[in-house]
């Protein structure tokens, strides 16, 4: 079902597609990864008993090698069924929308990503939209993440 892989993932199926592109390059080094869920609607009705999850906190150390293809950085939680429609990457801006196919009801969920990024951080808000069996079902968060040292632990 669409509705329970988007709000699954959130958009992070997207952003290894999307930040490869962009102008500005990731610094190398010890990142802390932060995916905060929002909230959750089901025909604009508020979903207060969907467990939406804990608040996921990671940290990940990212190569030199890695910072020149941001993309990489980001492919650990890919899901290579979602396509980009349409997307803005400059100037430390992300503005994007993908679709994500739903073989079991034959329809499409959107996700749009909308942010900043630097080569020290990002800030990322990001929503879903699937309709099912349902009914119209939306899901937002925030992404963030910000260069806190060098990988060993070393500023």
């Amino acid at each position: 079902m669409i509705t329970g892989r988007l709000i699954k993932t959130g958009a992070i199926p997207l952003l290894p597609l999307l930040l490869g592109a962009a102008d500005a390059q990731l610094a190398p080094g010890l990142w802390e990864v932060i995916n905060t869920p929002g909230v959750a609607t089901l025909d604009g009705r508020a979903l207060e008993d969907l467990p939406l999850g804990p608040i996921k906190t990671q940290e990940i150390c990212l190569t030199p090698d890695q910072a020149a293809d941001p993309a990489r950085f980001f492919a650990r939680d890919t899901e290579a069924d979602c396509r980009i429609t349409s997307a803005t990457i400059a100037g430390g801006r992300i503005e994007i929308v993908g679709a994500c196919p739903n073989s079991e009801e034959g329809n499409e969920g959107e996700v749009t990503l909308s942010g900043r990024y630097g080569s020290d951080s990002y800030e990322i808000d990001f929503a879903t939209k699937a309709e099912d069996f349902q009914g119209v079902m939306t899901f937002s968060g925030k992404l963030t993440g910000r260069r806190v040292g060098s990988c060993g632990g070393t500023s």
